[in-house]
């Protein structure tokens, strides 16, 4: 989860959306250009920039190497071009210099400069810096576990209001870590990261409607939640979608429906993350299916896309009214969910 977690953040955050490397720079050829495609400009414009001294220029150039868009890919050069930015106190090149040392991209690991990268990022406002280092407390990667300090840094982070620190914040009152269980916290906290796309709360904030037992009972919602989770290729989002129409919870029983998003599961379980749950239940529903039945859901599941709504989904309607409790500094107001 912790590795999975960090490289999404390095290469799908910045990488594939490139404009917040770009705002600190004026608005220019090479910007243009990498949008449109043409790495090759992008690269002369940065190049030019970056030997001048201008952070922005240096950590764009340094993606483009990372990447190979442009230059052959390089993570030596990558991170030496973060590594100048870096000390320019670039804050996202300071988190790409931390990830190159923690993960051994172009440089050694070293787990003691990923901290201090992780850290002077951390203390500057960065919330993926501040939630990477909570976890590397929680997690005692690098350094004794303390989970207070790692709650300290959760809280930063959703102090900026930040989707994935409000979820981690959601997983420590949801279990206790470092503090009493609090479900109803932890429901506050999920919600706010599930309004801002966080598909793990999505799916965490849909269990419990389903459940019923800290939300009220609420299917409609439920599959309103998974849907969006899903739609940015949650596997675990399919599994519950899956699970609610093989055993009718709120909906007629579909096993066809059910089987079809069991199978984008695992499609979508490259890691096995999910310990190969998708495939148990398609065994098991295999045996009360017809073979054509099974054929069209498997044909269904190849044609799916990320960004797409789940296929054959009777998508309810989401008019009810939810209430938007705030975090200010650390505190949870004393409002109802």
């Amino acid at each position: 989860m912790f590795k999975t977690y960090l490289l999404a953040a390095l290469v799908s955050s910045y990488m594939l959306s490139p404009a917040p490397a770009l705002a600190q720079a004026k608005p220019d050829e090479a910007a243009a250009a990498y949008v449109e495609g043409n790495y090759a400009l992008a690269f002369q414009d940065w190049s030019l920039r970056a030997e001048k001294g201008e952070t922005a220029a240096q950590y764009s150039l340094g993606l483009l190497y990372l990447s190979g868009k442009g230059p052959d890919k390089d993570e030596a050069k990558a991170m030496e071009w973060f590594r100048r930015a870096a000390l320019s106190d670039h804050l996202r090149a300071q988190f790409s210099l931390a990830e190159g040392y923690r993960l051994g991209l172009g440089v050694e690991k070293d787990m003691q400069q990923a901290l201090a990268w992780y850290k002077k990022a951390a203390e500057k406002g960065l919330a993926t810096a501040q939630i990477t280092l909570g976890i590397c407390y929680e997690t005692g990667e690098g350094l004794p576990k303390d989970q207070a300090l790692a709650n300290k840094w959760y809280w930063a982070a959703a102090d900026q209001h930040d989707a994935e620190g409000y979820f981690r914040l959601a997983r420590v009152y949801a279990l206790g870590l470092g503090t009493e269980v609090n479900q109803r916290v932890a429901n506050i906290f999920a919600g706010h990261a599930a309004e801002l796309g966080n598909a793990q709360a999505q799916t965490y904030l849909a269990t419990q409607y389903l459940n019923g037992t800290t939300m009220p009972r609420d299917p409609g919602q439920a599959i309103y939640l998974l849907a969006q989770a899903a739609r940015q290729g949650h596997a675990r989002a399919f599994v519950r979608l899956g699970s609610i129409y093989a055993e009718g919870n709120g909906v007629p029983v579909d096993l066809s429906r059910a089987y079809l998003y069991f199978s984008i599961a695992d499609k979508l379980d490259k890691n096995k993350e999910l310990q190969d749950l998708p495939n148990r239940e398609k065994l098991g529903l295999a045996f009360r299916m017809k073979t054509e039945d099974i054929q069209g859901a498997l044909a269904l599941a190849e044609e799916w896309k990320s960004g797409s709504l789940p296929p054959k989904l009777n998508l309810p309607s989401n008019n009810k009214p939810r209430s938007k409790p705030e975090v200010i500094q650390g505190q949870v107001l004393p409002i109802s969910y």
